[in-house]
């Protein structure tokens, strides 16, 4: 076995890094405690969600459930799209009429969930990965947050840290109530980290044997790796989902562990940089004017948003972990998706003309597109990268500028899933 390899050895050229050596914490938007009149509206939008409608819209959606990171919580990405459109600027107006499209896409709290005591301290492990139990792991949280005076920080703490099998080592649904210090929101993504369990959980738990030919430090590398890797020629015809029922069989998922097993975390701040840079590229270049964008890719891109939120309030101890989680979910995404071509050149070609931020931001606000649940997320993440590492030469601008005037709905669904036909359930605008 090789040695740790440092630097980049592939094709893949991404901006000179920032050498950041700690995170400060992301703004936070308390909708509790602020009384102007847009985060109050926030809030009391974000409080009327979660009384009136359930978390999955059915019991059997799994919308995109890449390991580790779940996303089926139809509640949970309407309040991402709430928030991400607060965060951008939108009006009450907006806000507004953001929820109220939003919302007919949610089923009622009492139309076929289970509710009330099913579940209690002794016994909520017991229901992990059972869909229907959604709105009562809702309940039960809520019933925690409530027992402790409303100290829901501590709630999380507790039942994301303990025990031998974490909730956290599947968990990035909570960078939202941190963000805009919500209870609700917490609660439901706790409820979402236990009916979205998954069984490659334990490679996160119970590290198996390191099968990897080589080591290093750059994803850049890996991701090369991976693109360049006959194996994964033959058995995926088509991007999309479905192919997860594949990648995890135990010979295809032998592959993947053979490069996720190869990087290694030694510097958490530097490999998270590059992680974000990379997943900019990854998401935002693949787009043009025929092809859009990536849906699932999108997701390498607010995932590393979500963590870059989160890297403040994690225990450093759980640092390595995370980062591995969310490199984990990177291969499977990219190789699900086909292993599309990126690079830098793309977006060195894209010229500002005295375009900046407020006009990615407005642009993006008057939008036709600006009810679609993840436009507004994949805004919001490269300024987040540039707020935190620097502007390196626009390419976070660039990218932002690239996606909101070529967009045109996303690709890379595939077939679709039970619960989830693009064709009857991808939004367009009319």
């Amino acid at each position: 076995m090789s040695s740790i390899s440092i630097h980049i050895k592939s094709t893949i050229r991404l901006p000179k890094a920032s050498n950041i050596r700690t995170l400060s914490p992301v703004p936070v938007y308390d909708v509790i405690n602020f009384s102007d009149a847009r985060t109050e509206k926030l809030g009391e939008l974000l409080a009327k969600g979660h009384d009136t409608v359930a978390p999955l819209r059915n019991p059997k959606l799994i919308l995109h459930s890449h390991l580790p990171h779940q996303w089926t919580l139809y509640l949970q990405i309407q309040q991402q799209f709430l928030g991400s459109a607060y965060a951008l600027g939108a009006d009450k107006d907006q806000l507004v009429r953001s929820y109220e499209h939003e919302i007919t896409q949610l089923v009622p709290i009492g139309r076929g969930f289970i509710r009330g005591d099913a579940i209690f301290r002794d016994n909520w492990r017991d229901f992990l990965a059972q869909k229907e139990y959604t709105v009562a792991y809702v309940d039960f949280f809520d019933g925690q947050v409530k027992g402790r005076e409303g100290a829901w920080i501590k709630v999380l703490e507790e039942y994301l840290y303990s025990g031998a099998e974490p909730l956290i080592n599947g968990f990035t649904g909570g960078p939202y109530a941190y963000e805009f210090a919500s209870p609700q929101v917490a609660t439901q993504a706790l409820s979402q980290g236990c009916t979205e369990y998954n069984p490659l959980h334990t490679l996160l738990d119970y590290p198996s044997v390191d099968n990897s030919t080589y080591k290093t430090t750059s994803l850049s590398e890996v991701i090369e790796r991976v693109r360049k890797d006959s194996y994964f020629d033959s058995d995926l015809l088509e991007p999309g989902i479905l192919n997860l029922d594949i990648l995890t069989q135990r010979q295809h998922l032998d592959v993947v562990r053979k490069h996720w097993n190869s990087w290694q975390v030694v510097d958490p701040i530097r490999q998270f940089e590059e992680c974000c840079d990379l997943a900019v590229h990854i998401a935002l270049i693949n787009g043009d004017m025929e092809r859009s964008f990536d849906f699932y890719n999108a997701h390498i891109l607010t995932v590393a948003h979500a963590l870059r939120v989160l890297w403040t309030y994690l225990p450093p101890k759980h640092l390595a972990t995370v980062l591995k989680q969310y490199v984990l979910f990177v291969i499977l995404t990219y190789v699900s998706q086909l292993r599309p071509d990126f690079g830098i050149e793309v977006l060195e070609e894209v010229t500002l003309d005295g375009r900046g931020w407020d006009w990615v931001i407005n642009t993006a606000l008057d939008s036709k597109w600006a009810l679609d649940v993840h436009f507004f997320k994949v805004v919001r993440a490269p300024k987040v990268f540039e707020e935190t590492f620097g502007r390196k030469e626009d390419i976070y601008l660039k990218a932002a500028i690239k996606y909101v005037t070529e967009f045109r709905g996303w690709e890379g669904y595939g077939p679709g899933i039970e619960g989830f036909v693009p064709s009857r359930d991808g939004w367009m605008p009319e």
